[in-house]
């Protein structure tokens, strides 16, 4: 078979038109797998300051059911961006929190709303652990505290 430009082009576009059409399908796929919201409704409070051992204050988003009684806390930490919570991989935090969860995101030390200098890996053993402490005794929170996320 020989390799004519006629024939390279067409075999290009079509492997353009394959690559859409199965980007297209697995998209529709992952959006229709999404379950649907649970029974909770969702209050949002943005920028609650959570203060470290040293001073200095970190601020998280907390997502938390609107009906009274106490909840479970997931936790994520994250250097990018807390607004962005991660939901190209995850579901956003209001549906987590519409599934009867205490949610809280956090912007890690040094980065956007938060106080402090980022400097990768110092300040997360015990930023992490005063977090922890601070989320399980949040309002409506029932001291049980798990984290999702990256790393």
């Amino acid at each position: 078979m020989q390799c004519t430009k006629a024939w390279v082009l067409r075999t290009s576009r079509w492997l353009r038109m394959t690559i859409v059409a199965s980007s297209l399908i697995a998209f529709a796929a992952a959006a229709a797998a999404r379950p649907a919201d649970g029974p909770c409704q969702v209050d949002k409070q943005l920028n609650v300051a959570a203060k470290m051992r040293d001073g200095v204050t970190l601020y998280a988003d907390v997502y938390r059911p609107k009906l009274a009684g106490n909840y479970p806390v997931i936790l994520m930490r994250l250097p990018y961006n807390k607004d962005a919570a991660q939901t190209y991989v995850y579901a956003p935090p209001e549906f987590y929190a519409s599934h009867c969860y205490v949610v809280v995101i956090q912007d890690v030390r040094g980065q956007y709303t938060s106080e402090g200098a980022f400097y990768a890996f110092r300040d997360e053993a015990q930023d992490g652990f005063d977090t922890i402490e601070w989320a399980a005794k949040l309002p409506g929170a029932n001291r049980k505290v798990g984290m999702y996320g990256f790393s």
